[in-house]
């Protein structure tokens, strides 16, 4: 089903604290992106506090392997993770000069559940179109962020600083990157992709957020952040200290607007009514992701209101049906694509 073109108006009221104060909850009890496949797993397991050998002070492409046709499997060594990262890559049918597009995973980091690879059909999408696309997996419940702390349970997560300075350039060199690139999460990444290419507008000339929360601090926003972290058994004060402490302000994309003044944004979210969109029957779908999909609704209109205020060029895209599912995330995607991110990079 087509977008809108707008999305409603932000109602200043406080049903947004409950609305947050719902998502919660389902974030506790039943984990955004879980699903029914069998999940493809890391090499390692980044974000995890077990620690591996240490390989290097510089990050290097330590095996790539054609799985099947235009996917290969890309297994990449970061030194701020201090563990191999696996990623997924999809290449064009020709050896010119291309950029890329990265798509993070959802909640649980592409390792159990939902990933692109195995609940969409990205991989067919991908071959006709001019561009490396690169799906890292890792990184549950970070929120794919640099942490302040190791964490006891989720460990060291540093995924702003792979995203920007170790992953980008080792693609360029093994697959032909020109280095103006684009970026999109889901969920509990949405607001990582653009906090990404605000520490990055060198490296990324579009962003993109599907059904996600940009906004990450303040009430509103420090709730919906911290439940998503808590939900993997890590605590929130690791990853940006005290509610307040200034790494909160320096990763929420909302309260940072301008950063993004030189990088197309698309935003895109649902109005949680379940539909053919999601490809899925499951009554389910009216309980949980109905719920995140009204937070990120809301979350994103502020976000919105609050980007275009300070100058930044924002596509919001409003679906009338659709719950928070993976068959909306790759509508979202494929209509960044069309409508953002194909002309922001050259593609």
């Amino acid at each position: 089903m087509s977008p809108l073109n707008s999305s409603p108006k932000s109602r200043r009221t406080p049903s947004r604290l409950v609305r947050a104060a719902i998502v919660a909850a389902t974030i506790a009890t039943s984990v955004i992106g879980a699903g029914p496949a069998v999940a493809q797993s890391s090499s390692s397991l980044p974000g995890s506090a077990s620690p591996q050998p240490w390989l290097g002070d510089a990050p290097y492409i330590v095996s790539s392997n054609q799985v099947d046709g235009n996917y290969w499997r890309v297994d990449v060594w970061s030194p701020a993770n201090r563990v191999v990262i696996s990623n997924n890559v999809l290449l064009p049918g020709h050896g010119g000069p291309r950029p890329s597009l990265y798509l993070l995973p959802g909640l649980q980091g592409g390792q159990a559940g939902m990933n692109w690879m195995s609940h969409s059909d990205v991989k067919n999408w991908a071959l006709d179109k001019n561009v490396n696309v690169v799906m890292p997996l890792g990184g549950p419940y970070s929120l794919y962020t640099d942490w302040d702390f190791n964490d006891p349970i989720l460990g060291v997560n540093k995924w702003n600083t792979y995203m920007t300075s170790e992953l980008p350039p080792l693609i360029d060199q093994a697959f032909n990157g020109t280095g103006r690139d684009a970026i999109g999460g889901i969920s509990s990444t949405g607001a990582a992709a653009l906090d990404i290419a605000a520490h990055a507008p060198w490296r990324y000339a579009a962003a993109a957020s599907y059904s996600g929360c940009p906004i990450r601090s303040g009430a509103f926003g420090g709730l919906v952040s911290s439940s998503m972290m808590v939900a993997g058994g890590g605590s929130a004060f690791n990853a940006w200290g005290l509610p307040g402490s200034p790494s909160w302000a320096d990763h929420d994309p909302g309260a940072n607007p301008g950063r993004l003044r030189d990088v197309k944004v698309f935003v895109s979210s649902a109005s949680g009514t379940p539909g053919a969109i999601d490809g899925t029957n499951d009554p389910s779908m009216w309980l949980g992701p109905r719920a995140v999909e009204l937070v990120a609704t809301e979350c994103t209109n502020q976000y919105t209101n609050i980007a275009r205020g300070a100058g930044v060029d924002v596509n919001r895209q409003f679906y009338p049906e659709g719950a928070h599912s993976f068959g909306l995330f790759f509508q979202e995607m494929k209509d960044s694509w069309d409508q953002t991110i194909r002309w922001a990079i050259g593609a």
